[in-house]
């Protein structure tokens, strides 16, 4: 009986062996397992958080590039000025005002007022807009633009930044010391600003639409149109154009900002 017994405990050690040799190679193929299935998912997380920092690098992009559209109004203010303002407003846009000097008096002094407190930027034109009058020699443009300055700082409480010349840079009255008159308002301080795109307001009796139509021809030929457009109080043509205007602006991806935002003033000639 006693060999059987010793048969049975050799038979049962090496059964024992048997089995845990098997655990551990189940153990060892476990753990393994394990640590591929741990790299894989770092390397997953790596991805999605690669892929997800590179999402976030592309939408914070350099906005120098957006669409801007820029609004001005030329020969304000005027009694349609207000209606003006309530437009933008509603539409939640800023605009740039070039104003006429000696239209600034009276009721329309906290009018120019609420348009800065608004947002929209303020900008000299000219005092009288009586071509023969400013016109008359560099001395005589210079002074009309001071003029107007000067009373816009003194009236309102507004330092402008930019002017504009009556009928552009270009116009036939002001060649001959165009040159003259930029630079000595440089050391003013100002720089100048033509526009890129017009309504054509101001030229003989449009309708909203052909307004509208003016500004739709052009404005998409450029990333940052500069449109020009009239605050008169003889034409309100263009204040019943002007939320179709800013809507199909809108349409196109365009957002709006006062002029002194732009990264290079417009001048005729450049873009």
């Amino acid at each position: 009986m006693k060999p059987n017994h010793n048969i049975r405990r050799k038979i049962i050690r090496k059964s024992v062996s048997i089995f845990c040799l098997f655990f551990m190679f189940l153990f060892v193929q476990g753990m393994l397992w394990m640590q591929k299935d741990v790299t894989s998912v770092w390397n997953q997380e790596e991805t999605v958080s690669g892929e997800k920092g590179q999402a976030e690098d592309q939408t914070s992009v350099n906005t120098d590039g957006d669409k801007v559209a820029y609004l001005t109004f030329d020969d304000g203010p005027s009694k349609l000025t207000q209606e003006y303002l309530a437009v933008l407003r509603k539409e939640q846009v800023t605009a740039t005002f070039f104003l006429i000097g000696q239209q600034i008096d009276g009721d329309l002094i906290p009018v120019v007022k609420q348009a800065k407190e608004e947002g929209h930027e303020i900008g000299v034109h000219t005092y009288s807009h009586n071509a023969s009058v400013i016109y008359a020699s560099q001395e005589s443009y210079i002074d009309d633009l001071l003029k107007t300055r000067d009373c816009i700082q003194e009236k309102c409480q507004i330092t402008p930044q930019l002017f504009r010349f009556p009928w552009g840079s270009a116009n036939a009255y002001v060649q001959g010391f165009r040159d003259g008159v930029i630079e000595a308002m440089k050391k003013e301080g100002m720089e100048y600003a033509d526009w890129n795109v017009s309504g054509e307001d101001s030229v003989g009796c449009p309708t909203p639409e052909t307004i509208a139509a003016n500004v739709r021809k052009d404005f998409k030929k450029y990333d940052n149109p500069v449109i020009l457009l009239h605050d008169s109080a003889t034409c309100d043509a263009t204040l019943q154009a002007l939320p179709e205007i800013i809507e199909e602006i809108k349409q196109e991806g365009y957002c709006f900002a006062t002029l002194s935002r732009r990264q290079e003033t417009c001048h005729f000639g450049e873009y």
